[in-house]
């Protein structure tokens, strides 16, 4: 019985669709039923609430410390040494009185590491600092971190005026303020370390996050958390407290994962989907195996015999697929054609030996129309005629030049205008006075290349356009270069009339057939033709009018170094 073939790309759907495409769907239906059912909406608005109430909590601890950075602007010590010291410029005494403040308002206060106050009029070499005991910071510690971040401190208080910023180095949080006296003049700057533990250790405690980060103000900008979520995150908490000197911005992402824990049907998706891609994998290598691999080693093989010379070789076709069945069959039809195009071009080379044969017999011809010239011109000579001798030398030389004896397509413009010339002579000869001819090429023209029997068509066909029965004609060639282009001109005074100019554009047309028209009108046509074959559409041949009766022909060649 024979078996049914199907497609190769129905056969690899059918497989896709059992083994990855349905549990696909089945995992994604259980995921979107758990979304849409409500549970991890509900979850997801419990963890913003969460994230907004930690995050309003930091607020009210930062408003805390900002409350505590404003006491020694109110205290009344402040004010009189201060003023002591604008009498008398005691700074001993001054330092005194601002360090016993600034230790009895921020020694004890849990919530600085460490707080730094910086005199305006010298702020690296007069400044008091205070450490809290309970930070397990040293002194040394504190200089090394002040050295590290005093810079950009200095730079926020310069901007600040009246009001508070903070400032974030490499996660250490400074509270920035600058002292002012009742007159507005400021006294120092203010600098309080923030324990960040104490502000925002609970948004630091949420499980839930893969990261998480606050903005304090418009500049410091703090990283809590930085974690790569299990999951693609499925959105991002965004929230904002707005205080009375600061806002506080606070930024979470979702995970994924933490959305969908509550899910019991998760559980086993993972390793059914496991157990499916291992199922696809080893289906899809037998699939490839016997369908595809196979079937092309076959191929190669039937390939390999045909490059061994045993043509005609045919493959034995045993595959159930279409396209396999398809390629085997022409796979066998080609080698049985190659086999016939090969016995066929044998009796081809069989028949080109015998015609070359024929040609190199039939070269005897030019040869004895050659010598029998040279006869009649030595006859000439004897006989004094130098007049038919030269006729006969110049229908010898533009004999040459049709036979092409030494294969050259293509010939100096120099050796081209020996044709010519030999042209000329013979059509002076024969027209006399009634014909003039100049000829205006610079020297520097010579050595380009040209085609072979380019310009002698053309000025033939002048010189019979160019004067009539009786009448009187004058032609005219010369040339000139552009660049990679050699233009090349006979100007004949012959007229043109509407209908040789219809004549003229069908000679010219690219798609001009020259096999059905006269042996005498198809020697412009033929220069034309050869010209846009070797250089291009943009190259050949073109007949316009000129000044009063006056006709151009223009070859255009192209100049290759």
């Amino acid at each position: 019985m024979k078996k049914s073939t199907s497609s190769l790309r129905q056969q690899m759907a059918l497989i896709i669709l059992l083994c990855w495409l349905l549990p696909m769907v089945i995992a994604a239906t259980v995921i979107g039923w758990y979304l849409l059912s409500g549970a991890g909406r509900q979850k997801e608005e419990a963890m913003s609430q969460q994230f907004e109430l930690n995050l309003q909590l930091a607020a009210d601890r930062l408003n805390s410390a900002v409350e505590a950075s404003r006491l020694p602007s109110y205290d009344p010590e402040l004010k009189e040494a201060w003023g002591q010291y604008r009498q008398d410029e005691n700074y001993a005494m001054l330092y005194r009185s601002f360090s016993a403040l600034f230790n009895r308002l921020y020694q004890s206060d849990s919530r600085f590491f460490y707080g730094v106050f910086s005199f305006d009029h010298d702020p690296e070499n007069r400044s008091i600092t205070v450490v809290n005991g309970s930070s397990g910071l040293l002194h040394s510690q504190i200089r090394e971190l002040w050295r590290q971040d005093a810079g950009p401190v200095q730079e926020l208080a310069s901007r600040l005026d009246t009001t508070i910023g903070f400032c974030v180095q490499d996660g250490r949080i400074y509270l920035v303020r600058n002292l002012m006296d009742s007159g507005y003049r400021s006294i120092g700057v203010l600098t309080l370390a923030l324990d960040p533990v104490y502000f925002f250790g609970d948004l630091s405690l949420l499980s839930w996050a893969s990261s998480i980060s606050v903005q304090l103000g418009e500049d410091a900008l703090l990283t809590l958390k930085e974690n790569a979520p299990l999951q693609p995150t499925v959105r991002t908490l965004e929230h904002t407290i707005q205080g009375r000197d600061c806002t506080l911005r606070g930024t979470a992402a979702l995970d994924y994962a933490s959305l969908i824990s509550g899910a019991d049907s998760s559980r086993w998706l993972l390793p059914a989907m496991g157990l499916s891609l291992l199922l696809l994998l080893l289906l899809t290598f037998r699939f490839f195996r016997q369908k595809i691999s196979r079937p092309i080693q076959d191929l190669m093989e039937g390939a390999g015999q045909i490059r061994r010379g045993k043509l005609g070789y045919q493959i034995e076709t045993g595959s159930e697929s279409r396209e396999f069945r398809y390629l085997t069959a022409s796979f066998n039809q080609m080698s049985g054609q190659l086999r016939s195009q090969f016995d066929r071009l044998y009796q081809e080379e069989l028949a080109r030996r015998d015609a070359q044969i024929k040609a190199l017999q039939a070269h005897i011809n030019p040869h004895f129309l050659n010598n029998t010239l040279e006869i009649i011109n030595w006859q000439a000579r004897m006989s004094g005629d130098e007049k038919a001798s030269r006729m006969i030398e110049a229908l010898s030389t533009v004999l040459d030049a049709a036979l092409d004896r030494k294969g050259s397509p293509q010939v100096r413009l120099r050796e081209e205008m020996t044709y010519v010339n030999a042209y000329l002579y013979i059509v002076t000869q024969r027209f006399g006075n009634r014909l003039t001819v100049d000829v205006n090429l610079p020297d520097d023209l010579m050595d380009c290349m040209v085609p072979r029997l380019i310009l002698q068509p053309v000025i033939e066909n002048a010189v019979e356009h160019g004067i009539g029965p009786g009448g009187q004609g004058h032609v005219v060639l010369r040339g000139l270069r552009q660049k990679d282009r050699l233009l090349l001109e006979i100007e004949n005074s012959g007229g043109l009339s509407e209908e040789d100019e219809a004549h003229i554009v069908r000679l010219l047309s690219p798609d001009y057939d020259m096999q059905h028209e006269p042996s005498g009108n198809i020697g412009i046509a033929n220069v034309n033709q050869r010209l846009r074959i070797l250089y291009g559409p943009e190259y050949g041949l073109s007949i316009v009018r000129g000044a009063g009766n006056q006709v151009i022909a223009r070859l255009t060649v192209a100049v290759r170094e």
